[in-house]
């Protein structure tokens, strides 16, 4: 059975009529690029990903105290002027992140402390050793990166930091490749525990000048004169069932723009997250991955060209084949790999470990001798057999018998 994709649904085809015939194959490339996130699904491993770091005190030690982002002003200083973390009523996905953050409170007992972490001298009081802020999504980062700052601007809290008694953790269900550059160079967190990557224009798989025609239809049809590629231009494809990111390109969220020939702009999502039905009939849609192209990207030409005669039957075998392929290409680190790889963060940072393990990459991730070598066995093309036996039905007479010996 056919999977059913954006461009298919009512919404997708009706959205579609806006564009003239020769920029609608790159519309439809756009929208069936979208990952589609449910509730539940987004709920279940955020859940679990707080889990499975709280569970583990070398990486969060505790006690922590964990909060959902908001929005903060530029001047904003925790715990000053009435500036308090709690979450405001209109919070939207905070809220969500907030329920989330409660029920997992109730798992791990005195080692989290949110419910009576909202003043300073309660974070005195428990000795908090983390921050852990929360939220679903970064696009362009700048959100998180408002929120350290409204926490760091606090003196208290800024020399807890610099005497290393507390360490600020930011925990994202998603991050795009612009928001994760952004944040990881702000050095504002001690660490960062994302779950997904990319999820954008610059780790989709399409070829450049794919790219290029669906940013160029992204500022034509947009309704604002400037930009058109979403919030700070940082190219989203992410969708959740209770918000769609104001990273998406315009022309995916606007409800009023420039359709051809004057007609009326059909939307494709009419309020500020997906219909019901639209949801439901996409619910945790992924597109797919063209893993030749990806392989492509990193210069892999032979390996591309050989994966596309040879079915390994094995997906964990040919997901370390293709590590090897985008280490080589040096693409090392868990955030690059794993949309490459089309994976969680944390599921590439155990392929890497297995690497290791293996001797296939050293401590930096770079391949070893023995790497190359597994590298260069899987370029190699399967041999094909065009020759046979030709079909005879005559019967067979032998024309001669072995003599013995």
């Amino acid at each position: 059975m056919q999977q059913l994709r954006p461009s298919t649904t009512p919404q997708g085809e009706a959205w579609l009529s806006n564009f003239r015939p020769s920029d609608a194959a790159h519309a439809q490339l756009l929208i069936d690029s979208l990952h589609f996130v449910s509730s539940t699904s987004f709920r279940q491993r955020l859940s679990e990903h707080l889990h499975a770091l709280l569970g583990d005190p070398s990486r969060v030690p505790g006690p922590a105290a964990l909060y959902s982002i908001h929005s903060c002003g530029q001047s904003e200083t925790m715990f000053i002027d009435e500036v308090a973390p709690v979450v405001p009523v209109t919070g939207g996905s905070e809220l969500i992140v907030q329920n989330i953050l409660r029920s997992t409170e109730q798992a791990f007992d005195t080692r989290v402390v949110s419910r009576q972490s909202w003043e300073l001298e309660l974070l005195r009081a428990r000795r908090v050793r983390s921050l852990v802020f929360v939220s679903d999504y970064a696009g362009s980062g700048n959100e998180a990166i408002s929120y350290a700052k409204a926490w760091l601007r606090n003196p208290t809290i800024r020399s807890w930091r610099s005497l290393k008694l507390i360490r600020l953790h930011l925990v994202l269900f998603a991050a795009s490749t612009t928001a994760l550059r952004r944040l990881t160079s702000s050095r504002l967190y001690d660490a960062l525990h994302v779950l997904h990557s990319g999820m954008d224009f610059e780790s989709s798989s399409w070829e450049p000048a794919q790219r290029e025609a669906v940013r160029s239809i992204c500022k034509k049809y947009a309704a604002a004169s400037e930009g058109g590629l979403g919030w700070d231009d940082s190219e989203g494809l992410l969708v959740f069932d209770h918000t769609t990111p104001n990273n998406l390109p315009d022309i995916v969220r606007q409800t009023k723009g420039r359709a051809q020939s004057g007609k009326k702009w059909v939307p494709f999502f009419k309020h500020r997250s997906p219909a019901l039905d639209l949801m439901g009939a996409l619910a945790d849609y992924r597109p797919v991955q063209n893993r030749q192209l990806q392989l492509q990207s990193v210069r892999q030409h032979r390996l591309a060209a050989a994966s596309s005669l040879r079915s390994m039957n094995r997906p964990e075998l040919e997901l370390l084949v293709d590590l090897l392929a985008h280490a080589a290409g040096r693409r090392r680190h868990p955030e690059q790999l794993a949309p490459a790889l089309r994976v969680p963060i944390p599921t590439a940072v155990v392929l890497t470990q297995l690497a290791q393990r293996l001797g296939l990459l050293d401590e930096e991730r770079r391949l070893t001798d023995l790497g190359w070598q597994e590298l260069r066995k899987a370029k190699t093309k399967p041999r094909q057999v065009t020759g046979g036996l030709r079909s005879n039905n005559e019967p067979y007479y032998p024309q001669a018998l072995r003599g013995s010996r």
